[in-house]
């Protein structure tokens, strides 16, 4: 669920999964600084319990998190019309 929307600048949602893989829910924090035409993206994962992070950070999901994020990289430039 979205808890904030502030367009261009940053994003808020909480997560929680109907079949739980860790216990209790998670508020993610996105937020988007533009520099001279290059934006830096920086996320952040607030979870309830030491225990939630824990098996978050075991459950290998920052393979699959980098693999989205670079083929949005790879994407990105066909929707603007610039080179890679």
């Amino acid at each position: 669920m979205f808890r904030e929307i502030t367009p261009l600048e940053r994003l808020v949602a909480s997560e929680k999964f109907d079949d739980a893989w860790y216990p209790g829910e998670a508020l993610g924090t996105t937020v988007f600084v533009e520099t001279r035409g290059i934006t830096r993206t920086t996320i952040t994962v607030l979870y309830e319990s030491r225990e939630a992070r824990d098996t978050a950070r075991r459950s290998g999901m920052e393979y699959g998190m980098a693999a989205g994020y670079d083929r949005l990289e790879a994407l990105l430039p066909t929707l603007t019309g610039e080179p890679a």
